[in-house]
């Protein structure tokens, strides 16, 4: 039963990420996105900064819920193996929602648009970084280390 509660608990953060994401990751990725000359090098500069911004925010959100799925899979009343995947979907889901919402929006404009652009790099980094949370779980205190570490 308590398996069952920390599902619909990983389930109700991965439901409060879908929607928060989308504004907290564009907000993140907004000073790489600024307007203004076009050029090459500043696309690819914007890009670099948006996907800095929006990694290490939305990667404090990972780190959290590795966190948090780690505790609850020691406790005895609860099984692991089940909570993992649920864990790995949470994390992975309202981040690549995103990226597809944002290629829709994008592909109403006639240029590129570079927080769009950086999505890429933190789906990318998002992957990564929810197996290096895990098996690695002292890399969160490096970058991140407001994040209760429990």
């Amino acid at each position: 039963m308590k398996t069952l509660a920390s599902i619909a608990l990983l389930v109700g953060f991965g439901i409060a990420a879908q929607f928060l994401s989308i504004f907290v990751v564009n907000l993140a990725g907004a000073p790489g996105g600024s307007p203004g000359a076009r050029s090459k090098s500043r696309f690819i500069v914007g890009s670099l900064v948006s996907a800095l911004g929006q990694s290490y925010v939305y990667l404090a959100f990972v780190a959290f819920v590795v966190n948090w799925t780690k505790l609850a899979s020691h406790r005895e009343d609860v099984v692991g193996l089940f909570l993992w995947p649920v864990s790995f979907l949470v994390c992975f889901v309202p981040i690549y929602m995103c990226l597809i919402r944002g290629r829709v929006e994008a592909s109403e404009q006639v240029d590129a648009n570079a927080q769009v652009e950086a999505l890429h790099i933190t789906v990318l980094l998002t992957l990564v970084g929810f197996f290096v949370f895990t098996f690695v779980p002292s890399t969160i205190k490096f970058g991140w280390p407001w994040i209760p570490y429990l």
